[in-house]
């Protein structure tokens, strides 16, 4: 148990971002500005959509910070690898290598996974290689959205080298924006993927967005299968009912399958991910038991730790 958390359960934030600005394609910080700018008419603040906030310096000091205000044990933090869509100033590998550095930093805090593109095709697989020799990764960040499907053959290789590899694998699920496609971003197409690599983990992240029911019935009906609840405090501080509905919704149908992410650092500016904790542990949505399995005890199971 980490001295950050005096509230007897391990607290895992399974979905956190780090970055230096110029790790991100400039297409991709106007993609992530797009929710705060349609939100200015109703908060306090003004969004350019040419410029860099300040979330997008996001280091090791910025998410020790959040976890010790949100009273959060440990983080999954996960690199994002857009550069096909649009280079960043900062390549993918040199990115990775950051992340890892920083992570071992606070190695009992923070846990990176491995983000890459698997239509770089053989440099994907050395990527992987490398940073599970080198740094023990535990898992990968994907992002279908950049334009593939799970489920075709192209990524195939890929895929099967994770399973080789017995890595996690973190995929975005549901709403994309900008120069990003969503229909790529359907839970369902993980359908195959579960079935042929049983022994690989699958976290469909945000409760896979409108398709949060195939979802559920994916995490009921394979036992690789599971999600993280990160951006649903975008109903926050607005809509706090569809938040509970949401929570109490998943603690009905897969209280063993749920973990607690925030997203961080997208929500800093309009619900903080210390507000987020705070809310999924004192709101009434569940009982203690499934509170303490949806906070960290479900991704302890996903990471064996």
């Amino acid at each position: 148990m980490s001295p950050l958390n005096s509230l007897g359960i391990m607290i895992i934030d399974s979905h956190v971002h780090i970055w230096l600005r110029d790790h991100l394609p400039d297409a991709m910080v106007r993609m992530y500005l797009e929710p705060l700018a349609a939100l200015q008419g109703l908060m306090d603040w003004e969004v350019g959509k040419e410029t860099a906030w300040p979330e997008y310096t996001v280091d090791a000091e910025k998410i020790l910070e959040t976890m010790e205000a949100g009273q959060i044990d440990k983080a999954v933090v996960l690199p994002l690898d857009f550069n096909m869509v649009e280079s960043a100033r900062i390549g993918i590998f040199e990115y990775n290598t950051w992340t890892f550095e920083t992570c071992a930093q606070l190695p009992d805090l923070l846990i990176p996974f491995v983000g890459v593109d698997p239509q770089r095709g053989e440099a994907a697989l050395e990527l992987l290689d490398h940073f599970v020799s080198r740094y023990q990764a535990k898992g990968v960040k994907l992002y279908p959205s950049t334009g593939w499907y799970p489920n075709e053959e192209r990524v195939r290789r890929f895929l099967d080298h994770v399973d080789d590899l017995g890595l996690t694998i973190i995929t975005h699920a549901g709403a994309a924006w900008g120069s990003l496609d969503e229909r790529y971003s359907e839970p369902s197409f993980w359908t195959e993927v579960l079935e042929r690599y049983p022994d690989t983990k699958v976290v469909l992240a945000h409760l896979g967005g409108r398709w949060r029911q195939q979802t559920y019935q994916m995490c009921r009906e394979y036992p690789n299968c599971f999600t993280d609840c990160s951006a649903l405090q975008g109903w926050l501080p607005s809509d706090p009912d569809t938040a509970l509905s949401r929570l109490r919704e998943l603690a009905e149908t897969i209280p063993d399958k749920a973990c607690f992410g925030s997203d961080f650092p997208l929500f800093e500016l309009s619900y903080p991910t210390s507000s987020w904790a705070h809310f999924v542990r004192s709101q009434p949505w569940a009982d203690e038991e499934t509170r303490a399995k949806v906070l960290g005890g479900n991704m302890r199971r996903v990471l064996e730790i």
